[in-house]
């Protein structure tokens, strides 16, 4: 019976984010003040929401998961605010920890990295270049007001793309893995390195239309995916 009750919460909160996450999104499309308003009511909301599904539907959450979960909900709620610098500060640090708890998350399940093959350490030059790629990109832009955010944005650009290689050597390790649905975190990592990407080029080069709207069906697309992964079953 409890273990019914335990189900049946977990649907109501993932459907609950679900339908904020498209009202959040949706949102996006209109404009101001009704946007701000949307945005400002919706999104403190959605990582809760899906931190609630994720203790709700198992018995045995992986806490490294859901604690990166609670620091993308604290970089969330500060990133409202990007023109204030300390705000923008906090927010990177949030997300940096937070990917980095998944990063040791994917590790356990993957014993460290024990028995890879030498291709997929090799490949790791390949992870490394788009790191660097990814701020060779942006440094020209990190001027006047931003000059001073080139090596958090370098630190940034490192650990999301070790995140998304970390993330690979679970579908290279499949069941094994401990992870049930292998291929999800990896998806997720992609979704978060195209997420964070067009928000730099949203904060550092120009805005462009529906950025915002594209920039968090992403970000929102890869927090539930490297959750997901780590449930037993779907729903």
């Amino acid at each position: 019976m409890a273990g019914a009750i335990s189900d049946s919460m977990s649907q109501v909160f993932l459907y609950a984010f679900f339908g904020l996450s498209a009202i959040h999104i949706l949102g996006e499309f209109l404009n101001d003040p009704l946007r701000k308003r949307i945005r400002m009511a919706t999104k403190p909301l959605l990582m809760p929401l899906l931190i609630a599904f994720n203790l709700t539907h198992t018995s045995s959450p992986n806490w490294w998961i859901v604690g990166a979960l609670a620091l993308g909900w604290v970089g969330d709620v500060v990133l409202m605010f990007p023109k204030i610098a300390v705000m923008f500060l906090i927010g990177l640090a949030s997300f940096l920890v937070g990917h980095a708890l998944f990063i040791y998350a994917f590790l356990k399940s993957t014993a460290f990295l024990a028995s890879m093959p030498t291709w997929y350490v090799a490949l790791a030059a390949l992870f490394a270049f788009a790191a660097a790629a990814f701020f060779i990109y942006f440094k020209p832009h990190l001027t006047a007001e931003n000059a001073d955010k080139k090596i958090p944005v370098a630190l940034y650009a490192s650990i999301i793309v070790a995140m998304s290689y970390t993330s690979l050597a679970i579908v290279i390790q499949g069941a094994g893995s401990g992870v049930y649905f292998v291929m999800l975190p990896f998806l997720g990592s992609l979704c978060f390195i195209v997420s964070d990407f067009l928000l730099a080029r949203q904060l550092f080069i120009k805005p462009f239309k529906y950025d915002q709207a594209i920039i968090m069906l992403t970000y929102l697309g890869a927090q539930y995916l490297i959750a997901q992964g780590y449930l037993a079953y779907p729903f």
